[in-house]
């Protein structure tokens, strides 16, 4: 099965178990900003992490683990694998050839890389989802840092990692303690940080909360309680030869592209988009004024789906924002299309953040 990234459809609402006893110190956040900027920089890095996720309500309970790991080395060398029961993937490059092999369907793809080398944007698989996991791994780490105005130093912890004791500082945060906080949104996290080494080693999450089916609007509770275990944390360490290298197993097939759900046959109306006329959309701004594309034909567009209930979409508007004031003046015409249930959350939102 293929499926297009997409709007998200479940919102999450985090709140806090019980209110700590420490206070936000300066020490907190000074400590995760050095451990942001270590991940940011490293040249190279190898990690392992194992993610298990569990949510419940009254009428339901579902449990999932994944395994995901990163190897990064200068020259275009990679090695990212992630395995979950909804499909495992392998991506490898030596820098001269890359491979991605799709685990359970025995099958994989083999290209020749150049010097100004870029993978080509595609459709993700299910079986890619845990792989794009696993590429996040050090981005997530290394972004944390910038969401936050202050964080809370807990007491140090010592855990057990495969058998071997690490002395942990412990750093907490919660919705508080984000540089824009959204009223609808209330989060806490728990980060260990090796005090040896300066790097994280465990991170947990719970929340509370609800998931909006479709268009249908519906909001059904749900718990979720999120660990990650980080048994290998390497960075800008050298990796041997071998971890950039792909020997297909004896089942697996080589093929020029993956079986793709969206085929002609199926869906004609998902595939062979490129060069066609856009359909026409007929938008109403939130001042009432009504905007049709076909308005903006010579010129182009950029049409973003978003809504203050999607994090990612909230999460990138900095950087549409900066992307905006870049272009301007060159004639690059903007719509944005909210999706939110009530128009006025938007506009709320939008003059919070300081965005037009």
């Amino acid at each position: 099965m293929r499926v297009l990234i997409g709007p998200v459809l479940a919102l999450f609402l985090t709140l806090p178990n019980a209110t700590s006893q420490n206070t936000p110190t300066s020490d907190a956040l000074g400590l995760l900003n050095q451990i942001s900027q270590r991940y940011t920089d490293a040249n190279s890095y190898h990690i392992e992490a194992v993610e298990e996720r569990t949510s419940s309500n009254d009428l339901h309970r579902d449990w999932q683990k994944t395994l995901l790991t990163a190897i990064v080395m200068p020259g275009g060398r990679y090695r990212y694998e992630g395995r979950s029961g909804f499909g495992s993937a392998l991506l490898v490059s030596d820098g001269t050839t890359a491979w991605t092999y799709h685990i359970d369907e025995h099958l994989y793809t083999q290209r020749s890389l150049s010097a100004t080398d870029a993978e080509k944007r595609h459709i993700l698989s299910e079986d890619e989802f845990a792989t794009e996991k696993a590429k996040n791994l050090v981005s997530q780490i290394g972004h944390l840092a910038k969401r936050l105005k202050s964080a809370t130093l807990q007491a140090d912890e010592t855990i057990s990692l495969d058998g071997h004791s690490v002395e942990c500082s412990v750093v907490r945060f919660s919705d508080d303690d984000l540089k824009t906080k959204r009223p609808e949104f209330k989060q806490e996290q728990t980060i260990w940080i090796d005090k040896a080494r300066k790097v994280v080693r465990k991170t947990l999450s719970r929340e509370q909360t609800y998931m909006i089916l479709g268009g249908a609007k519906a909001h059904i509770p749900i718990n979720v309680e999120k660990t990650t275990i980080y048994s290998v944390a390497e960075l800008d360490q050298q990796e041997p030869a071998a971890s950039f290298n792909f020997v297909a197993p004896p089942e697996a097939k080589l093929t020029a592209a993956f079986p793709d759900a969206f085929s002609k046959s199926d869906t004609p109306e998902a595939t062979d988009l490129v060069g066609k006329p856009a359909p026409e959309l007929r938008l109403k701004s939130s001042e009432g004024r009504i905007t049709t594309l076909s308005s903006l034909r010579g010129k182009p567009v950029f049409i973003e789906f978003w809504a203050t209930w999607c994090e990612p979409c909230v999460d990138l508007m900095p950087d549409l924002a900066q992307l905006y004031s870049e272009t301007a003046g060159k004639g690059l015409a903007w719509i944005g299309i909210d999706d939110d249930e009530n128009s006025s959350m938007a506009t709320a939102f939008m003059s919070q953040v300081g965005i037009s």
